[in-house]
């Protein structure tokens, strides 16, 4: 693959391109904070094939020249291999618990969040749901731990958010905490009894 750097004005966006809603604030972020590590791939009149993102963010940042890849395909593989690559990118999902991990590194070394393309209500609900969840865990003995379970749930941050609002709510109720000091275990307790009393 040769990559070279042409002039972006040399360029030409896919009138047809069938992806919108680009993206091009956060990829200029991301392009500033680690430079452009993906070219733009164009076929052989320079019409972009892949990368209308990247050019459009590379115009924001008024970059002159950005790296581009010359792709040897007919136009119909071009096309394809368009509206392909679009659709393998919706294919992906993240792993909640390994993000929150990785965030949570960053920011342990005083690493700036805002480029990552997260707006701060999804940084809020990936980082602070984990801890939530940990709270008031009990520190237990070796001799203490076989009566606990531990239990982990990937969540989608939309469905984080309906169980954060629930466990917070019954949290405020009262309720039985004899046998557990963690409030959220007992609160998620609550609703599946609540839940489960009522459906049998």
């Amino acid at each position: 693959m040769k990559i070279q750097q042409i002039d972006i004005d040399k360029i030409i966006p896919y009138i047809n391109n069938p992806r919108k809603n680009l993206n091009s604030d956060k990829v200029a972020s991301s392009i500033k904070e680690f430079g452009f590590q993906q070219p733009i791939v164009v076929d052989k009149d320079m019409s972009i094939i892949v990368g209308h993102t990247r050019y459009e963010a590379a115009k924001k940042l008024d970059l002159k020249t950005v790296p581009v890849v010359i792709a040897d395909l007919p136009p119909l593989k071009a096309k394809a291999y368009r509206i392909a690559d679009n659709r393998l990118n919706e294919d992906s999902e993240w792993d909640y618990n390994f993000l929150n991990i990785e965030f949570t590194d960053l920011l342990d070394n005083h690493y700036d969040l805002d480029s990552l393309g997260f707006n701060n209500q999804e940084l809020e609900n990936f980082i602070t749901f984990e801890k939530d969840l940990e709270q008031d865990m009990p520190v237990l003995s070796d001799e203490d731990k076989s009566p606990f379970q531990q239990m982990t749930f990937t969540l989608h941050d939309s469905q984080a958010e309906i169980v954060k609002n629930a466990l917070e709510y019954i949290k405020k109720q009262k309720i039985d905490d004899d046998v557990n000091e963690n409030k959220n275990a007992n609160a998620l307790t609550e609703i599946c009894k609540l839940f489960y009393e009522k459906i049998r």
